[in-house]
């Protein structure tokens, strides 16, 4: 009698085991979904959002409503409905620093509201946005490189000794910090003039450092992963640090590396060259001890 019912137990367990294989708990995905905004789009009207940071990447749901940022800057995005009562439907949002948002669009022949500056309603409300990896950033979080280009303009170091200095105008490499196979460059332009300064771009160059006549100048041109702040206006009497991120790079002795800041419509252009021994001399973001 024993052993019959030790072989029914057995053959229970048997049957629990198995039916609990073929049926695993489902996951609940509620309780991780990224909440959305809500926006009433209409046809007559633009609705603008402006994001805390340049837009990298725009999803929409539906072929019924239109978007596209605004041409004078990086950050606003305005969008309207092709006809009138659509569909509800969604679009997604993905700004530079990694931030990823999430929308829920409905149409509203009159929407209460037109504009919406999530840049205030993050501050009012701490609200805590989903994050994205970009590729060419590695394993390294774009808030947490963020973290790294603010503390190192914070701590201010000046680690090295290469300006260019014209018309009032100055442009100072500060230091270079390594990280993750990553370059962080702080560069500092100061403004003495009593004209405001426009940056039109920055540009990193590796250049042969001497040619002869007959030899062709070897020239190669490094974009930039991602910088602090964009570009702007400097003030008269005024000072701006920014720092750029760049793909870890070596040159040779009879290379030099030129950092070129161009104003726009201005000639108060400068030139810093940065030589291989320079590169040698960059530090660990650990060593700032965040």
């Amino acid at each position: 009698m024993k052993t019959i019912i030790n072989y029914m137990l057995l053959c229970l367990l048997a049957v629990n085991t198995v039916t609990a294989q073929n049926n695993p708990k489902a996951i609940n995905l509620s309780n991780i979904e990224v909440m959305p905004y809500e926006v009433e789009l209409t046809q007559n009207k633009t609705t603008h959002i402006l994001f805390p940071s340049s837009i990298e990447y725009v999803d929409l749901g539906s072929s019924e409503i239109i978007a596209n940022k605004v041409e004078a800057t990086s950050n606003v995005l305005r969008l309207k409905t092709i006809k009138e009562d659509i569909t509800a439907t969604n679009f997604t949002v993905i700004t530079n620093d990694g931030k990823y948002y999430n929308f829920n669009a409905t149409y509203k022949a009159k929407p209460i509201q037109l504009s919406y500056d999530l840049t205030k309603f993050e501050n009012q409300n701490s609200k805590k946005q989903s994050e994205v990896l970009f590729k060419d950033l590695g394993n390294t979080s774009p808030s947490l490189a963020d973290l790294f280009m603010k503390a190192i303009i914070k701590k201010n170091k000046k680690e090295l000794n290469i300006k260019s200095k014209s018309y009032g105008v100055e442009a100072r490499l500060k230091s270079i910090y390594t990280q993750d196979g990553k370059l962080y460059f702080h560069l500092s332009i100061n403004n003495k003039s009593n004209l405001p300064y426009t940056v039109e771009y920055i540009s990193f160059k590796i250049k042969d450092r001497r040619t002869s006549k007959r030899t062709t100048i070897q020239e190669m041109t490094l974009k930039p992963i991602k910088s602090y702040s964009d570009y702007q206006t400097i003030n008269s009497q005024s000072k701006q640090d920014n720092v750029f991120i760049l793909d870890q790079f070596t040159f040779s002795d009879k290379q030099v590396l030129l950092i070129e800041v161009n104003e726009k419509n201005g000639v108060r252009s400068q030139v810093l060259k940065v030589k291989s021994r320079d590169i040698l001399k960059l530090k660990s973001v650990e060593s700032l001890k965040l």
